[in-house]
């Protein structure tokens, strides 16, 4: 899954790693951050566990129960020299039941002066393929989730647009408050 965003580099970057909470969000309950350094190259490395609620199909409920939630791990390298990020996520629960792992590298394209994105995603149930008078799901649970993972695909993207055009604002506040500044002080 392609996209492009018309910011820059760094208020993609910015409003990636602050992207939560957004309108578009309620299912995140909880963010943590477990690790954080940069490399010897300068590359920024991230480790979050991020705790999200949602809304499952009956036909999942007698392989959950009652259970409406998951843990995630997420994996971000940043390269602020040749602008990119390289983001990973992965359900750490229920994989036998689903297994979701989510890659998108983002690069800035210089010529063009934006942001693209490129997501790819793997589905895997753990279930064996068999059919019960038609019934097959694994393929059941792996096509509700792509289904699924393009509705909020649409919404997290939103809900970044929403941080991005915030990160903008605020970043042009600072840039004036600073110009008044340098102007009050004879600069």
């Amino acid at each position: 899954m392609v996209h492009t965003f018309h910011h820059d580099f760094e208020t993609v970057t910015l409003a990636y790693f602050n992207r939560y909470p957004n309108p578009y969000s309620n299912h995140v309950k909880s963010i943590d951050t477990i690790e954080r350094h940069i490399d010897s190259d300068g590359k920024l490395h991230q480790t979050k566990i991020i705790h999200k609620s949602g809304r499952l199909p009956v036909w999942v409920k007698p392989f959950l129960g009652k259970i409406n939630s998951s843990w995630i791990v997420e994996r971000t390298i940043v390269d602020p020299i040749h602008k990119t990020m390289i983001t990973y996520n992965c359900n750490m629960d229920h994989t036998k039941l689903l297994r979701i792992e989510e890659s998108t590298s983002y690069r800035y394209d210089f010529n063009r002066s934006v942001t693209d994105s490129d997501a790819t995603v793997k589905f895997s149930s753990g279930f064996r393929k068999f059919g019960f008078g038609g019934l097959n799901l694994r393929d059941r649970i792996e096509n509700w989730s792509k289904a699924r993972f393009a509705e909020h695909s649409k919404t997290s993207r939103q809900g970044l647009k929403i941080v991005m055009d915030t990160v903008r604002q605020k970043m042009a506040h600072r840039i004036q408050s600073q110009r008044i500044q340098g102007q009050s002080y004879g600069m």
